[in-house]
């Protein structure tokens, strides 16, 4: 079967929309018409049957990383090779890139990946323990720099609360941007939530080590200045 990047980008938008369309977008995923993608490592712990179940086994393995709005998934792929004794979950509000990780998952043997088609926030909220995630993985995140749109910003102080309860003691939080400002708005959330700002930059050996997203490849490519920062629980 043709995998999304064999479809005509147009054709696409236009099977991905469907029933999705109006209001908040994780209300839109959750009463969609549309059936949950049919995929042995996709999971749908709130639209289908027994995903709630098995979203909470996987999560309960140790070490457990979570990617949140993972986009193009060269990045959560690479992670959960580099990390076989992990278990890693991603959260994709379009759905094309959520059947497109379990689809180049399955191809590549990768079994310790699972990916889920909306926000990340209700299902950590719902359905993972305080303190039960070894690192959090945030890339690129939109800043929706228009007043009118800041609500729907990832990064705001009840996110940042959020992954600060959600993180272990020892655990990590890895955010990367290509806007300076957003980087710097970020870091006074995550600082003021109780959060450490440990490392910055490819100085850092734990930050250098990390995979390299797509974007981040064509931001190289083009010498647009990254930013990366680490963050853990204050001593």
């Amino acid at each position: 079967m043709a995998g999304d990047d064999d479809i005509p980008t147009a054709a696409l938008a236009s099977r991905d929309a469907r029933g999705l369309i109006g209001g908040d977008l994780q209300r839109r995923i959750d009463t969609a018409r549309i059936p949950p993608l049919e995929h042995p490592l996709v999971l749908a712990p709130f639209r289908r049957e027994g995903d709630e179940t098995a979203f909470v086994a996987f999560a309960s393995h140790r070490p457990l990383h979570i990617e949140i709005g993972f986009g193009r998934p060269h990045y959560i792929l690479d992670l959960a090779a580099a990390n076989p004794d992990a278990h890693v979950i991603g959260f994709e509000i379009k759905r094309r890139w959520v059947r497109a990780a379990g689809e180049r998952a399955a191809r590549l043997g990768i079994t310790n990946m699972r990916s889920v088609e909306g926000d990340a926030r209700p299902h950590i909220e719902a359905l993972v323990p305080p303190g039960s995630v070894d690192a959090i993985h945030v890339l690129f995140p939109d800043p929706w720099w228009k007043k009118k749109h800041h609500k729907k910003r990832v990064f705001n102080p009840d996110f940042a609360a959020l992954m600060a309860r959600t993180i272990s003691a020892d655990g990590s939080i890895f955010v990367k941007t290509d806007v300076e400002a957003y980087g710097e708005l970020l870091v006074e959330e995550l600082t003021a939530a109780g959060l450490t700002l440990a490392g910055s930059g490819t100085d850092d050996s734990i930050l250098a080590a990390l995979p390299q997203s797509h974007r981040e490849k064509k931001c190289l490519e083009f010498q647009v200045p990254i930013h990366l920062y680490r963050f853990v629980h204050e001593a």
